[in-house]
């Protein structure tokens, strides 16, 4: 008897009963996506600055959601998941940085 959750993407790519484990791999590659963006991007926004990698990893960060939107298998998926993993941390962490900066200034 199957007792699986049952939600869209599931059901798109035949991800229910014994293919269960696939969703909750795809969480798992997003969290790596978001440890490797930490490492990788902090490194290139110290050398080239916060703002030019800032900009730039937002507009990447788009044209990955838009594709992820309208990918066809799964591990097109998983591969454009691990991208948004990291393009979303470095957002996160710059815009984190500006704020506290700015906050620093003002007081």
């Amino acid at each position: 008897m199957c007792t699986c959750v049952q939600v869209k993407i599931g059901f798109q790519w035949n991800l229910v009963c014994d293919r269960s484990y696939l969703v909750k791999m795809s969480q798992s590659v997003l969290v790596f996506g978001v440890m490797t963006g930490a490492l990788v991007f902090s490194l290139l926004a110290d050398i080239f600055g916060r703002k030019p990698i800032f900009l730039q990893i937002q507009w990447v960060l788009v044209v990955v959601g838009l594709a992820n939107a309208y990918v066809t298998n799964y591990y097109g998926y998983l591969v454009l998941r691990f991208f948004t993993g990291a393009l979303q941390q470095v957002s996160e962490s710059v815009r984190v940085f500006a704020c506290v900066r700015l906050h620093v200034r003002v007081a």
